[in-house]
């Protein structure tokens, strides 16, 4: 599936965090397999279409070989830091008047609260665009278009692309995403490469994609460091490189680029362009998983399969398809002592020392539903000993057999197929120990609370 780069703020960026995901979920072994591939080599770039694009051009369908675009709304673009200095219209602003009294020497009165920072004009398109009103980011966009801003381009492009306050219009996003790529912003030549490649609005072209893609993944960008490594593994637009592929995936894959990591554990999974690994595909399907990738959540339950363990069963509960009502009842008939229980927060906590010896804190999370499906179990252990986390990890050794995956010293993960198991060492602090539940655990993230 080519992806749409999509604009982001810093709440979207939050939420992609795997909420207390323990220390391997981003190991070593994600650095590429493979050198970086030589760049993909073009003549000239492809020229933009006429300033006055034609509207409403048909999308035509893609071959069986292609995946259909994204299609998911894009998230408010970033707003860039206001600069200080001679340029920042804040910094040389007046005083008002009652602040100047205030500060004098001699004066009464308390001092007026300080006026507010100014907005760029991206700053106010991005929080228009936050809360949904997408006619005034897209006024400001055009603006600051006109003014030859390449991220505003962009972002017009994805307006029109997914028809956001406006009609769905391909030539007008493919122009803005020329226009874009043109001035060398990298979301810019990604989605430009991406309409290359499925022939959206102009001739299909995968090698002047592949450019594209390139050049924007050069530059760091996720979506097109998937993308490019896409058209190495299927051989569309360079030639068919599987080695090419995992190094591309794997750079997607260290910024936590959800189907970089799906498609890279496949990889180690099958052994395609790397070495077959269990270990490394477990871990980056499992951090897929926790994504929410439907597909990495398929795997894991497959590998699973092949090496029966134990069931996650907790106080006689199946912690895969038990909910928010009956944990609460099995947790109080055991003996926790609720240290909050409110439906209003996606987490109840307790005191777990009558639940399992030693810990002190147990935090039980629920997904979205009635009943509210279990996400999550996390139990705390105090860290004073230093051999804590040997004996947490002999014990869920001996209950679910040897770890699947491992980091470091500390950090391990059992793959049970339907629910995951992890340790997390924080020295000096804690150990804990997570019982997770990859289906419903990524919609726990909407609102860690």
């Amino acid at each position: 599936m080519l992806l749409l780069c999509r604009a982001k703020n810093a709440a979207s960026l939050a939420l992609a965090v795997l909420l207390a995901l323990p220390a391997c979920a981003f190991p070593a072994f994600f650095a590429p397999t493979a050198p970086l591939p030589p760049s993909v080599p073009a003549a000239a770039p492809p020229k933009a279409p006429a300033s006055s694009p034609p509207a409403h051009v048909a999308q035509p369908s893609a071959p069986a070989s292609r995946a259909p675009e994204t299609t998911a709304a894009p998230t408010a673009p970033p707003a860039p830091a206001v600069p200080t200095g001679p340029h920042n219209p804040a910094a040389h602003a007046p005083t008002p008047p009652q602040a100047q009294q205030a500060g004098k020497p001699g004066t009464s009165g308390d001092a007026a609260p300080p006026a507010p920072p100014l907005l760029s004009p991206m700053e106010e398109a991005a929080r228009a665009y936050a809360r949904g009103d997408h006619t005034s980011a897209r006024i400001i966009w055009e603006r600051q278009a006109g003014a030859g801003d390449g991220q505003a381009m962009n972002n017009l492009g994805v307006l029109y692309d997914l028809g956001q306050g406006v009609e769905p219009d391909t030539g007008r996003a493919l122009h803005w995403y020329a226009q874009s790529a043109g001035r060398g912003y990298p979301a810019g030549m990604s989605n430009y490469g991406r309409m290359l490649e499925q022939g959206r609005g102009i001739a299909a072209n995968p090698q002047e994609a592949a450019r594209w893609f390139d050049l924007a993944a050069r530059e760091g960008l996720p979506e097109a460091q998937y993308n490019l490594g896409m058209l190495y593994e299927l051989g569309r637009g360079v030639s068919k490189d599987a080695q090419a592929a995992a190094a591309w995936y794997s750079r997607a894959a260290m910024q936590n680029q959800t189907d970089a990591l799906a498609r890279l554990g496949h990889m180690y999974r099958v052994g395609q362009g790397v070495n077959a690994d269990a270990a490394r595909a477990t871990l980056l399907l499992y951090a897929a998983a926790m994504n929410g990738d439907a597909g990495a959540m398929r795997e894991l339950e497959e590998m699973a399969a092949a090496q029966p363990r134990a069931e996650a069963v907790l106080l006689g509960q199946r912690l895969d398809s038990t909910n928010r009502e009956a944990m609460r009842a099995v947790l109080k008939k055991y003996g926790a002592k609720p240290v909050r229980e409110d439906a209003t927060y996606i987490c109840d906590i307790y005191e777990a020392g009558r639940i399992a010896p030693g810990a002190h804190r147990l935090s039980a999370c629920y997904g979205p539903g009635n009943p509210a499906p279990l996400g999550f179990l996390e139990l705390d252990y105090p860290a004073a000993a230093p051999d804590t986390a040997k004996q947490v990890e002999a014990m869920l050794s001996q209950r679910f057999g040897a770890p699947s995956a491992g980091e470091g010293e500390d950090s391990r993960l059992w793959n049970l197929g339907s629910v995951v198991v992890a340790t997390r060492h924080e020295a000096a602090r804690s150990v804990s120990i997570m019982y997770m539940i990859p289906r419903v655990y990524h919609l726990t993230r909407a609102d860690k609370r």
